[in-house]
């Protein structure tokens, strides 16, 4: 799968597919354990049948990113491979043009920044358009956070809109399943624009979640005990796929 733009747009959300993508926390006690465990969630997504993965420092550092990130690029050329450093989307922009990744996650999209922030956020996005194929997907009232943008929800939507190619919503944190009238109040407003469920899908609220979403950014409901410091295991990824890819052609 060669990891461009043009096939992760053009693939999704058009054709009936619900996009599937894997968080990569880093979590380990030193770098080379850190990156055998990712490796081996990798593999597991990629063998379960999800369509990518997002190196994140979640528990790891930035060093660990820049470490591991280029390593299971290469090393898993099915997978498209992105990333999130958290809090710090200059880095993030970074890391998509250097290596030329496909896709980028960031925390927020609109409503999270001050407004004097927002024209250097805007040229920042437009510079990473412009020298790499990143799809950029970004959330919105992501997790939670203070709105510090002094606008409505409706307003930060249409910004995110423009600024980016797929909107994330969650619910308050990591692994909390996200509220189902959230995800419908947010496909309301932006209409058939990519949206990702980033929070707390799993094998039980996915088919209703995703008769409405586009796809989801997926972890913690997949590893032992349902927790993000939990193993990833093969069962959880295999049964939510199954359920996933059965909604095939479902309508919003």
């Amino acid at each position: 799968m060669m990891q461009t733009k043009q096939n992760l747009l053009g693939n999704w959300p058009g054709n009936g597919e619900k996009l599937l993508l894997g968080m990569i926390h880093l979590k380990g006690n030193e770098i080379d354990d850190i990156y055998s465990r990712a490796v081996r969630e990798c593999d597991i997504y990629a063998r379960g049948g999800f369509d990518g993965v997002i190196v994140e420092n979640y528990f790891g550092t930035i060093d660990d990113v820049r470490y591991c990130l280029p390593r299971l690029q290469d090393k898993f050329p099915q997978l498209y491979v992105g990333v999130d450093v958290i809090w710090d989307n200059d880095k993030s922009f970074d890391l998509a043009v250097e290596h030329q990744l496909p896709f980028i996650e960031l925390d927020s999209l609109a409503g999270q920044l001050p407004p004097q922030e927002e024209p250097q956020f805007e040229e920042r996005i437009r510079w990473c358009q412009e020298n790499s194929p990143a799809v950029i997907l970004g959330g919105v009232r992501l997790k939670n956070q203070p709105v510090l943008s002094g606008n409505p929800l409706e307003v930060d939507l249409m910004l995110a809109k423009k600024r980016g190619d797929g909107v994330i919503v969650t619910g308050v944190d990591t692994g909390v399943e996200t509220e189902l009238s959230k995800i419908i109040q947010f496909r309301e407003i932006i209409g058939d624009f990519p949206l990702l469920v980033g929070a707390g899908v799993n094998e039980k609220n996915c088919t209703e979640q995703l008769t409405i979403a586009d796809g989801a950014i997926i972890g913690s409901s997949l590893k032992q005990g349902g927790n993000a410091k939990g193993d990833l295991e093969m069962d959880r990824v295999e049964r939510l796929v199954t359920a996933v890819r059965a909604l095939r052609g479902k309508v919003k």
